[in-house]
């Protein structure tokens, strides 16, 4: 073998390390092969439509049907207030009185005045007679009785109207006044809730809730002072129009006797409680599992759903929907078509465009 001379050898070695270096920077400086995406694994649901109405579920204050304000027909000073606010009273139980002092003195001020127009009408009478007054005269006189009769109705009927009484048996709701203060004409001193009226629960409904309801429709209610007991009831009115500055509407719900006349018994104006309001119709709202839902807030709330893009090539689309109430354990939502496939478990990070891989189906 020939012998090669020390210089060459390191000439040779140099010159392999700088090829080794020139490829070594080739390969750094190629771009990288990117890895090949995967499909996230994601479990599914279809969305379901709704075998019966979805129930309205809200809150309200227990009323009277009939809560009638008592007043007196003429001002004066309240002489006495015979009842306390809760008391039961009767038919034609005197509840309150006007002081009758200047009342009574109106009236015989009025019979004093009839009493004269009566003397005066029999005198003109005698003078027509005798050709020395008028027929005019006469006449006038007349009239001025008949004035006088009026005057004395009228003054009767203020001071049978100067005491107030029940007009029905039912409770005390309020008493405005006490005795001693001067009180202007129809200027409410009671308030008295009718028994035969009943009670009626009034709450308050957003239009989208409103649209699904009609007269009739029935309804449950549930008082904070009677927990564990549920009142039938239904719906006797809806209002025309949304109240100020609130913007829902006002709709009664009117309390039924059932098996729970115990507790019907000893309700009272003012109660709190809640309600289930159950439509006849149904409404443009699909189900799905409360797992759905990937964000929300009460009025608006986020799922995943997810569309065939090609041979078992699915993408994952974030979709607002609208939360309406539960139905069971499931979810009532609107936005959503009947046979939606929506994401259960997985969705937490995807993206729109995303792409999703769902689980091989059983043979």
């Amino acid at each position: 073998m020939m012998d090669l001379d020390p210089s060459v050898i390191r000439r040779l070695r140099l010159a392999v390390l700088s090829l080794a270096f020139i490829l070594l920077g080739c390969t750094a400086d190629a771009d990288p092969v990117p890895p090949a995406p995967t499909a996230t694994p994601v479990q599914t649901t279809r969305a379901e439509a709704a075998p019966s109405p979805i129930p309205i579920r809200t809150s309200g204050r227990l009323a009277t049907s009939a809560e009638i304000p008592m007043a007196f027909k003429i001002g004066g000073v309240v002489a006495r207030i015979l009842v306390d606010e809760g008391e039961r009273v009767s038919p034609g139980q005197t509840l309150a009185r006007l002081n009758l002092s200047e009342i009574n003195a109106r009236v015989s001020e009025a019979e004093s005045a009839l009493a004269k127009a009566q003397r005066d009408l029999e005198r003109a009478r005698t003078l027509q007679r005798d050709s020395v007054a008028t027929v005019e005269e006469m006449q006038n006189a007349e009239t001025a009785v008949e004035v006088a009769e009026a005057r004395l109705q009228a003054a009767r009927f203020n001071r049978k109207h100067a005491v107030i009484t029940a007009p029905s048996r039912g409770r005390v709701l309020q008493r405005m006044a006490e005795a001693g203060e001067t009180v202007a004409g129809g200027q409410p001193i009671l308030a008295v809730g009718a028994d035969a009226a009943g009670f009626v629960m009034r709450v308050g409904l957003s239009d989208e809730d409103v649209v699904r309801l009609a007269t009739g429709d029935s309804a449950s209610v549930r008082l904070r002072a009677f927990p564990g007991h549920s009142l039938p009831a239904r719906v006797t009115e809806i209002a025309g129009s949304a109240s100020r500055p609130a913007g829902t509407f006002n709709v009664e719900l009117r309390i039924d006797r059932g098996p729970s006349d115990r507790v019907m018994d000893r309700l009272r104006s003012g109660f709190t409680g809640t309600a289930e309001v159950f439509p006849k119709t149904g409404g443009d709202h699909v189900l799905l599992p409360a797992s759905a839902l990937v964000e929300g807030d009460g009025r608006a709330a986020v799922v995943v759903v997810v569309d065939e893009t090609g041979d078992s090539e699915w993408t994952a689309r974030r979709q607002e929907v609208e939360p309406i109430g539960f139905h069971g354990s499931n979810l009532a939502v609107r936005g959503l078509a009947v046979g939606t496939s929506v994401v259960t478990s997985g969705a937490s990070g995807l993206r729109d465009g995303d792409s999703v891989r769902l689980p091989a189906e059983r043979p």
